[in-house]
């Protein structure tokens, strides 16, 4: 077992450009985790919530993120701070969100500084000139289809055994177009192009099926792959 001590906060980056008077379809739009602070100098302009609506199809982890950055275009807000998040249950399959929206001046600098924090925290875990990548795979304790584990493939290779709560740090030494794959009722899978040096962050979940339910992955970036990672139990396994 190795220790793995991270502490960031958490920024869903997408991609940036000038603020204006309307916020447009591609600007910067930060969302902050429940756990993290709001930062100095941001100005409240209004609060949202995502429902599931009952006949909802595209009701994931991204799309309910999607939505959310959109309502939060009307608002002319560039800051999300998630205030509930709640993942698929026994009650819904769709993620549910409440939320409130902000707007800061100096955003884009402070997202650079985090950028920055989490370059350097991913250094601690490999250095740049590695011959390797690091697969860093973990399964929150909430969610639907608690009792279901599934094995993680990556390729051919069954590299863990997923299960709820579960975090593994996987050491990757086949780089390009990788498959990343598990099967219960059905396959489920997502590609990487892994390269050595680097580190990727893979959120396991399950999603509702006809019988035992379907694996569920989500690549995440770095900075809230890193924060939700390294805080679910502050040790992980490491496979070669």
């Amino acid at each position: 077992m190795k220790q793995l001590h991270i502490y960031l906060m958490t920024f869903l980056l997408f991609p940036a450009a000038a603020f204006s008077q309307e916020a447009s379809s591609d600007s910067l739009i930060v969302i902050l985790q429940e756990k993290d602070p709001v930062p100095e100098g941001a100005t409240r302009v209004g609060a949202i919530r995502i429902k599931d609506g009952g006949f909802k199809s595209r009701c994931g982890y991204d799309q309910t993120l999607e939505e959310a950055r959109e309502k939060a275009r009307t608002l002319k807000g560039n800051l999300i701070k998630i205030t509930e998040l709640k993942p698929p249950d026994n009650w819904s399959t769709c993620y549910r969100l409440r939320a409130d929206v902000y707007h800061h001046d100096g955003l884009a600098d402070i997202v650079a500084a985090q950028q920055a924090e989490a370059a350097a925290a991913i250094r601690t875990m490999l250095p740049d000139t590695a011959s390797y990548a690091l697969l860093c795979v973990y399964r929150p304790k909430t969610g639907v289809g608690t009792l279901v584990q599934y094995n993680l493939h990556v390729n051919d290779s069954v590299v863990c055994r997923v299960k709820r709560g579960g975090s593994y740090m996987i050491k990757l030494h086949t780089m390009g177009q990788t498959q990343i794959w598990a099967r219960t009722e059905s396959r489920a899978e997502v590609s990487a192009d892994i390269q050595p040096g680097k580190v990727y962050f893979l959120k396991c979940g399950i999603s509702m099926g006809a019988f035992v339910g379907r694996p569920q992955f989500y690549l995440m970036n770095t900075t809230q792959g890193m924060s939700e990672f390294s805080s679910m139990y502050g040790s992980v396994e490491e496979e070669e």
